[in-house]
């Protein structure tokens, strides 16, 4: 399966062919000497470059690797026909998914496939390879009558994938997948041939679910409505041993407190017009510098009794209504100051991190390493199209120490909105890494 990242038609990078004969005393490409490989890596600022010339040969992939880039790279987004945008350099590439797969991000550099008939592989859309089939997990999304291509019911809400780590066992990656309804299926990635463990956690939350995470050898699930935060140890991975009903003391975390904000705690909405309140209306859990974060998204609150002429007198300028962000909350997992239970306790700074968010795939990072704006939230969202050339939807970035929101994301993305059909999934981001 030839999946290796192409750069669109605008961006086309061509690498001229060298004669491979050593008897006309020419060198072939794969002996160019490294360390003028690794001048030439230096210079390449764009990600997508450094894909190029990875894919040439193994030789340039392992000179790639000793010389890294010199700076971290803002995450992209990704869509589902393929399509890659590179939002620092406002370029677009394009990725090679087949037909008959419906594509879903699932972290660094790892793209979760389902096909028409119901196989699933995870795979590295960034730099090829071969993808490792999940067919245990693939058996369990059929018994659940999972069909990826029924957009409407959106059947998987979210895929993520653990890293290794000292809290599981060696080279043990665990994959989770939300399904229609909030449950949770979860299977081990071991490489082809070889069996893998899975487990349907239909009966471990008895909640709709808003996100789930791995994190220090647990899986956190957060609760949709009250926010409690339910987390379950996974056993070094050993899920096979693994209780099929919600086992006796599993942690959970209070939720908290969510009251409608005044616009006057937000100076730079006074002037919002629509005069009815807000609603959370999506919540993320990110890991940051060591600890788990949950992320409120406000929106305004719909009124069911409305005119659709008085709703329309409230639309942004941009064409955005009910369903417009209007600023982001930000708590972190700590201890009650009156006693030693964990909650949820508000916090006002990132500590140098910017926060990436959307409902697919969701991370932190440094800021300053990868040219963000700290104490910042980009965000993406899009549950249908309000334009057909807007494919960002409602995106920005949200500053939380004063609370203004920029927008757009980007004023024009290159040669995104004409590759896109009219989608109820959101763009996610995704967060390649040289590996």
């Amino acid at each position: 399966m030839d999946i290796y990242a192409l750069p669109s038609e605008d961006h086309q990078v061509r690498f001229p062919v060298m004669a491979a004969s050593k008897s006309e005393g020419q060198s072939a490409w794969p002996d160019l000497p490294p360390e003028l490989l690794g001048a030439v890596l230096r210079l390449l600022p764009s990600l997508a470059d450094r894909v190029r010339l990875r894919a040439v040969c193994r030789q340039w992939r392992n000179s790639a690797i000793v010389f890294p880039p010199s700076h971290l790279h803002l995450p992209w987004l990704a869509f589902t026909d393929g399509t890659l945008l590179d939002v620092v350099n406002n370029a677009a590439h394009r990725v090679r998914i087949p037909d008959d797969a419906v594509c879903y991000s699932a972290g660094e550099n790892t793209f979760f496939l389902v096909h028409d008939d119901g196989r699933c592989s995870l795979v590295d859309l960034f730099y090829g390879g071969t993808a490792t089939p999940l067919p245990e997990l693939a058996a369990l999304l059929r018994a659940s009558k999972v069909d990826p291509r029924y957009e409407l019911l959106q059947p998987v809400h979210k895929v993520v994938v653990s890293t290794s780590s000292a809290e599981l066992e060696e080279d043990c990656r665990l994959v989770a997948v939300i399904i229609r309804g909030g449950n949770v299926i979860i299977s081990t990635c071991r490489p082809a041939g070889e069996t893998n463990a899975c487990l349907a956690l239909d009966n471990y939350f008895n909640f709709s679910i808003a996100d789930i995470m791995f994190f220090q050898g647990r899986m956190y699930a957060l609760a949709k409505v009250h926010e409690a935060l339910h987390a379950v140890d996974l056993n070094k991975g050993r899920i096979d041993q693994l209780p099929a009903l919600r086992p006796p003391g599993i942690e959970v975390i209070p939720g908290a407190a969510s009251a409608e904000f005044e616009m006057i705690q937000e100076p730079h909405l006074q002037e919002d017009p629509w005069p009815y309140g807000h609603e959370v209306a999506r919540r993320y859990l990110v890991e940051s510098n060591g600890k788990l974060l949950m992320i409120r998204r406000w929106i305004r609150k719909p009124l069911m009794s409305f005119s659709y002429y008085a709703m329309t007198e409230f639309h942004d300028a941009d064409g955005y209504g009910l369903d417009r962000t209007r600023r982001f909350e930000v708590f972190e997992i700590g201890h009650g100051q009156w006693n030693s239970r964990r909650r949820w306790l508000k916090v006002q700074s990132l500590h140098g991190q910017a926060l990436f968010v959307s409902s697919p795939c969701s991370k932190a990072a440094p800021a300053a390493d990868h040219g963000a704006q700290q104490d910042c939230i980009y965000f993406s969202h899009q549950f249908y199209r309000r334009k057909m050339d807007d494919p960002l939807g409602d995106s920005g970035v949200y500053s939380m120490r004063d609370g203004t929101i920029t927008r757009p994301l980007l004023p024009e993305p290159a040669a995104v909105s004409a590759s896109l059909p009219w989608l109820r999934r959101f763009p996610t981001w995704v967060f390649p890494v040289e590996a």
